[in-house]
């Protein structure tokens, strides 16, 4: 077994790889350069051993010429004067050679004393027969067998010297043949396999980082860029096509609410799941991809008609329906689709999608479990609220949202109690729009906190204004939204922005939807709540008997006033059932010790009868319509001057209904 510490201290393979072939490389260099130098020598040794038997053989051609030229004399037993000195000059000139005069070889000293002896006898005066005689025996006796013996030494030196150079040679080549046996085996294979081995990661990585980069790595679906590709590729030949192509968007009902109860991993296996159940309810050829959280495409072709994309989608929805089996337990999820043909569409891959989407929402405002299909009027009506998205960016941003502001009044004692501020559009275009124009919009595109927000600074601005005119206004309502209510500062923005327009809390009332209350997060916003009335706020619950608040959410929030909805005040004066059911809700109020506002109060009667059932105030047109902030400084004076006669005519002016002015906030 390999330990950590053993592992880490070994080389790396590729830092082993290059030291084994750094170290052939010196190997095979330092052997060249050694065996160049050795065979050098030895063709240099060599090349002196030639040189030397040449010499050798030279000088012992000359002692054989010599001699010879002797044994001719010798032989002539009265040479002529003339034949003598031609003869001594040849013998001279012969004995003078450098082979001789300094013969190589172990005898060199004696054949150097020799060759002297000779030399000395040519140049005797006198030269004649018996000089001849003397110096023949010289030569043949002494000088010549010496020669020849050098001559065969040199010669074999020569022969042991070229032998000698040959092995080097052989040797130096078997050398160099083992290095190169060496650089293939240990550095030219095993590179040439690295080499390979390298280019199939490359290519690996390459397909691997290809798949990457069109896949989603949660599915191993293709992902937005291999969907827009491939449609771009089926748009290019849409027109040419017989068939019809549809392209499918599925989105799992609820999923986000699955992702908060059951956390991350468990929905990234439902969405494997969800994954493979699609791949399988589709026919062969269909392409499937996956764009993020609970969103799928399928693209469906050779379509007969747009029908067959029913079929399909329903065949998917069916797979879907299946239990989840999800933690021992089994679960069972809807899905919503929508449909959009191809040929329909210009060609887009983006217009595609976004089409398709367009039908999904469309399915999916319809309830779970829906399958719609685009129709252009669809795209009409998403460009419409998103003109009205951008505007409405743009109209809280140029102060074109402000509060309008509604009266309320005390049905025992006719005094002003306070307005409720409802928010109004100031359009460029389109005039006055009231919250039902805006507000849904507001809320999907998460605007509503901003708006509460502008609200709540012009209101405060308001009081301060009324203070400052001497206009005694005892309270003024202010809707707050559930995305405000979860805010965990809430508590301290509010009190912020009172004490920064010096005013007391209690004249400002926090008023929250009935139905807010029972779909939020309990636990934030009665924290929030009950902050907010311990610090002196007045907390009112408006359009009170449309979400069955329970009489412990009235408690536990710590509601000071109930506003009954406007459903159970229209026609009150003549409906036995609504005048039953608003006295229960009086009563029970005035047992928690909780005061009533009727709202939408539009009839003399009406107003009869909610004094009779001994409700606190009321609001609504047969008092005034919203108004402006300039507006509401002549109504106060007005009514000021004119006290709100219980029995009496309504003040001119400001109150009845207005035609074509719906009595909603």
């Amino acid at each position: 077994m390999i330990t950590a510490s053993e592992s880490s201290s070994r080389p790396a393979p590729d830092r082993l790889f290059a030291g084994v072939t750094w170290t052939i490389l010196g190997i095979g260099l330092a052997l060249a350069v050694i065996s160049h130098a050795i065979f050098d020598a030895a063709i240099r040794d060599q090349g002196r051993a030639w040189q030397r038997a040449r010499v050798s053989a030279e000088a012992s051609d000359a002692a054989q010429a010599a001699l010879a030229k002797l044994v001719a004399l010798d032989a002539d037993k009265d040479p002529a004067a003339k034949d003598l000195s031609r003869a001594r000059q040849d013998l001279g000139w012969l004995l003078q050679r450098d082979g001789i005069r300094a013969a190589p070889g172990q005898d060199a000293d004696e054949i150097g004393h020799v060759a002297d002896e000779a030399r000395a006898i040519l140049t005797r005066p006198g030269f004649g027969a018996t000089a001849v005689t003397e110096l023949r025996g010289l030569v043949a006796g002494q000088l010549a067998p010496r020669l020849d013996l050098a001559r065969m030494r040199a010669a074999g030196d020569s022969a042991r010297a070229a032998t000698r150079a040959r092995q080097i040679l052989l040797g130096s080549l078997l050398a160099h043949a083992l290095v190169g046996a060496g650089l293939v085996t240990w550095v030219v294979l095993p590179a040439r396999r690295r080499v390979r081995d390298w280019v199939r990661r490359t290519l690996e990585a390459d397909r691997e980082n290809r798949f990457r980069l069109l896949h989603d790595p949660l599915t191993s679906l293709p992902n937005a860029t291999y969907l827009h590709a491939y449609l771009s590729q089926l748009a290019a030949g849409a027109k040419r096509a017989q068939t019809q192509t549809a392209v499918l968007r599925i989105d799992l009902d609820k999923f986000s609410l699955l992702r908060e109860t059951l956390g991350q991993r468990t929905t990234d296996e439902i969405i494997r799941i969800t994954a493979r159940r699609v791949q399988h309810a589709l026919r062969a050829g269909d392409f499937a991809a996956y764009l993020g959280q609970d969103d799928f495409v399928v693209v469906a072709g050779d379509l007969e008609d747009a029908n067959a994309a029913a079929t399909i989608a329903g065949r998917i929805q069916s797979a879907l329906a299946k239990p989840f089996s999800i933690r021992g337990g089994a679960r069972r999820l809807g899905s919503s689709i929508g449909v959009t043909l191809l040929s329909d569409d210009e060609a887009d891959p983006d217009r595609v999608i976004t089409n398709a989407e367009i039908a999904l929402a469309e399915a999916q405002s319809a309830g779970p479990g829906n399958i719609r299909y685009f129709r252009e009027s669809l795209r009409v009506e998403v460009e419409r609220r998103q003109t009205l998205y951008t505007e409405l960016l743009s109209g809280l941003g140029r102060g074109e949202l402000v509060p309008f502001f509604q009266p309320q009044v005390d049905l025992r004692s006719g005094r002003f109690a306070g307005f409720e501020a409802l928010v109004r559009w100031e359009h460029p275009r389109h005039g006055l729009l009231t919250p039902a124009a805006f507000l849904e919009h507001a809320e999907q595109a998460d605007l509503t906190e901003r708006i509460g927000e502008v609200v709540l600074t012009r209101t405060l601005e308001a009081i301060r204004a009324w203070d400052d005119a001497s206009l005694d206004v005892p309270r003024v309502g202010v809707n707050f939204a559930l995305a405000q209510l979860r805010d965990p500062r809430l508590i301290e923005k509010i009190k912020w922005e009172v004490e920064r327009f010096d005013l007391d809390p209690s004249r400002l009332a926090i008023e929250v939807l009935e139905t807010v209350l029972i779909k939020s997060d309990a636990d934030l916003v009665v924290r929030n709540l009950r902050g907010l009335a311990s610090a002196g706020f007045h907390i009112e619950l408006d359009d009170f008997g449309t979400g069955h608040a329970s009489i412990s959410n009235l408690r536990r929030f710590m509601v000071n006033r109930i506003k009954i909805d406007r459903g159970f005040i229209f026609g009150i004066e003549t409906c036995e059932e609504q005048q039953k059911l608003t006295a229960s809700m009086i009563a029970m109020a005035r047992a928690l010790g909780i005061s009533t506002l009727a709202e939408g109060v539009e009839t003399e009667d009406a107003e009869a009868m909610l004094r009779r059932l001994g409700c606190d105030l009321f609001q609504g047109f047969l008092l005034a319509k919203p108004m402006s902030r300039a507006d509401t400084f002549h109504w106060l004076r007005s009514f000021n001057a004119r006290p709100y006669d219980m029995s009496g005519p309504r003040l001119p002016g400001l109150g009845g209904a207005v035609a074509g002015d719906p009595n909603t906030p």
